[in-house]
């Protein structure tokens, strides 16, 4: 099987965070068809070593595998065939992977390669689990390496940046009480609503060029002549590091005021090594390909994660033909004919690395 058909078939099947068992089974069924080896890692994901060197030591290549909870708009003839959607381009990931997964078997350079396919990114889960399971397993990783597919850049376009190059991105809840009285007795109650509305007045004022504090969701009330009981925002808070969302957390729970801040997920911003970002440059202009450097984006990926622990170098793959849709939009949807290009530049990047 080759990795476009492959993507097909990872397409009409997308799974939720730590719920891709057929992802796994069929990518463990065509690793084994190509004579590769791969292990569980993390509950639902892959890894894979190949050894080309006697030298200790892995550089390692990551794609994520989970889907969304998104009802798709593609039309394709792949589409998703239940109610999720790889509206983030993890199938694209995942078939690219297995490409160089493919040549790099086949070719056999020398160089040590830890592949892994990982679970649940979207929830931030899965690079932990994966982390966490690594250092168990005794592997001595040099460095991590991965890509991102987007629209935002034309197709065959590579785009990324030294130091941060994805935002801090905290998920919080903000609960204000209310008091559920009738309409006609607005005075005598408590209005969570208008609690509401001065808030966000005050967080448009934290906003800046490098802090962005957003609501996506708000929820609330029973009844439209009876104030509400509580109401709830969902949103995120996006800064170009750890420490300025903790700041920022912090302030939100001062201008709440009686509200409560309920910090959920958290990932790390994305840092790229200057060293792998060169490297990187150097290969980009070698393959023929346009290479930008951009300035940091507001996406929140949990290969912060491993920027953490590793050197690490992530850049995004462009995939617009024609129209712009956008991550996690019903319908974003990159063409087949980037999963080639993803492969010979990650191949590359895995050349370069062992002349290292």
């Amino acid at each position: 099987m080759n990795p476009i058909e492959l993507r097909h078939l990872l397409h009409m099947n997308p799974e939720l965070s730590f719920q891709e068992f057929e992802t796994q089974r069929l990518l463990m069924k065509v690793l084994k068809k190509a004579g590769v080896r791969g292990e569980v890692i993390a509950k639902t994901g892959i890894l894979v070593l190949y050894t080309g060197r006697k030298e200790e030591g892995f550089h390692l290549l990551r794609a994520d595998m989970d889907a969304l909870p998104l009802k798709e708009e593609t039309e394709w003839e792949y589409s998703s065939k239940n109610d999720n959607m790889h509206a983030c381009g993890h199938d694209v990931h995942m078939a690219i992977l297995y490409g160089v997964i493919e040549r790099v078997f086949k070719e056999k350079p020398r160089v040590n390669v830890a592949f892994v396919f990982q679970p649940a990114e979207e929830t931030g889960g899965g690079a932990k689990l994966v982390l966490k399971e690594l250092e168990n397993k005794g592997i001595k990783i040099i460095d991590a390496v991965a890509l991102h597919v987007t629209d935002e850049y034309k197709f065959g376009t590579v785009a990324s940046k030294p130091g941060t190059l994805f935002a801090s991105a905290y998920e919080v809840d903000v609960v204000f009480k209310g008091d559920p009285i009738h309409i006609a007795f607005y005075d005598e109650g408590k209005d969570p609503i208008m609690k509401v509305a001065r808030f966000l007045d005050d967080v448009r004022k934290l906003r800046s060029e490098d802090i962005l504090i957003g609501f996506g969701k708000i929820e609330g009330g029973e009844v439209r002549n009876v104030l509400a009981g509580e109401v709830t925002l969902y949103g995120t808070v996006r800064t170009p590091n750890i420490r300025v969302s903790e700041e920022i957390l912090k302030k939100l729970k001062e201008i709440a005021k009686d509200g409560e801040i309920i910090p959920k997920g958290k990932y790390p911003h994305v840092f790229v090594d200057v060293h792998l970002f060169e490297i990187l440059r150097r290969v980009i202009r070698k393959l023929g390909y346009e290479f930008v450097q951009c300035s940091m984006k507001f996406t929140g990926e949990d290969f912060g994660f491993f920027s953490q622990k590793y050197p690490s170098l992530m850049f995004w793959l462009g995939t617009r033909i024609k129209d712009f849709h956008g991550l996690h939009n019903p319908k974003f949807l990159p063409p087949d004919e980037v999963i080639p290009v993803g492969v010979n530049i990650m191949y590359g990047l895995i050349r370069e690395l062992g002349k290292v």
